[in-house]
């Protein structure tokens, strides 16, 4: 589809989309964007990536903050630190549920240990790693509380973990020419992973590989309500979407699709076809419909990675293209 929102014929589409989205329907007409809000950094902050929200107000992302590398949650748009437990030396925040629970990976720099964890209110819930691997790091955790893992150890095969919110043994899923690493966890207990030529789904033991169709290679990146949004050779690196297992819908605008909502909001990065970088700024989608997200001012790059549940956007922005020199930033649909 053409980028004009205007053109005849999909206006009424676009309406019953966007409203489905939880976007007032007339925002299509006037293609209001998504604008930037810098948020504050704690004292003794350096850069970092906002990579959790709860949609309700909170991300959660990893900084830098006097020298500690730790989780840092922003509240009414305030910072605060989550703080380091006893033994650990770094924590790494990935991925936040509606619930508030983060996940992510601590690390033990004496035993040469990383361990995945979950964060709530109480404090920090510390997994024990699966016997045979000294590092498990935490990828994603879903709307129930299960939470899905990489295991690693030198000489042995990689292994997926996922740790079910029943309190069960977890499963390790070890590598084979079918199953990499994972990338996703939706709400059913679905994990996305990667194949190493591609994505499947893997539930309950039963694994079904995504067709890339009509394109010849396509990778996801990110799941959820059995959608799954990432990109695809198409000319180029192209942002795609699977409604199905079976094929792949190109994302107009976009070189990769990083995250979606619940309502299908989802977020990427635009393409660089002439460099340095593959990937250049933030882009969004309602569904398959383009819109707009700004950046904010004196900024060269800014990159969402969040599509929170509540509409809003989440990532950072800087001057080098990376999160290393970034500061966080969020993004609301405003007028």
């Amino acid at each position: 589809m053409k980028k004009t929102w205007l053109r005849a014929g999909v206006l009424a589409t676009v309406a019953i989309a966007v409203t489905a989205l939880g976007v007032p329907a007339d925002a299509a007409a006037v293609r209001i964007p998504w604008r930037p809000t810098v948020l504050p950094l704690p004292p003794g902050a350096g850069a970092g990536n906002i990579t959790g929200s709860d949609g309700k107000g909170e991300y959660t992302g990893t900084f830098r903050v006097n020298d500690v590398t730790q989780v840092v949650s922003w509240r009414n748009g305030q910072p605060f630190l989550r703080g380091v437990p006893d033994g650990y030396e770094r924590v790494d925040a990935n991925d936040e549920n509606s619930s508030g629970v983060v996940v992510g990976t601590i690390h033990d720099y004496q035993t040469m240990t990383s361990r995945t964890y979950t964060l709530d209110e109480s404090w920090y819930h510390i997994k024990d790693n699966p016997a045979g691997y000294r590092e498990v790091t935490g990828v994603a955790i879903n709307t129930r509380g299960d939470v899905l893992g990489e295991a690693y150890e030198p000489g042995v095969p990689r292994a997926i973990v996922l740790w079910r919110a029943d309190g069960s043994a977890p499963v390790v899923i070890p590598e084979t020419g079918d199953v990499s690493s994972p990338r996703d966890l939706d709400d059913d207990g679905t994990i996305l992973l990667s194949t190493g030529t591609g994505s499947a789904l893997w539930k309950d033991g039963v694994l079904r590989k995504l067709t890339p169709s009509p394109s010849g290679q396509a990778e996801g990146s990110a799941i959820r309500n059995g959608v799954v949004v990432g990109w695809r050779l198409w000319g180029g690196n192209q942002a795609a979407r699977w409604s199905t297992p079976d094929g792949t819908t190109g994302l107009e605008g976009g070189g990769i699709a990083v995250d979606v909502n619940k309502a299908g909001l989802t977020v990427g990065m635009a393409p660089t076809p002439s460099g340095p970088q593959i990937y250049g700024n933030a882009v969004v989608w309602r569904g398959t419909v383009p819109g707009v997200v700004q950046g904010p001012s004196g900024y060269s790059t800014f990159r969402a990675q969040v599509a929170a549940d509540d509409g809003t956007l989440a990532g950072y922005a800087s001057n080098d293209a990376t999160p290393d020199s970034g500061v966080p930033v969020i993004w609301r649909l405003t007028p």
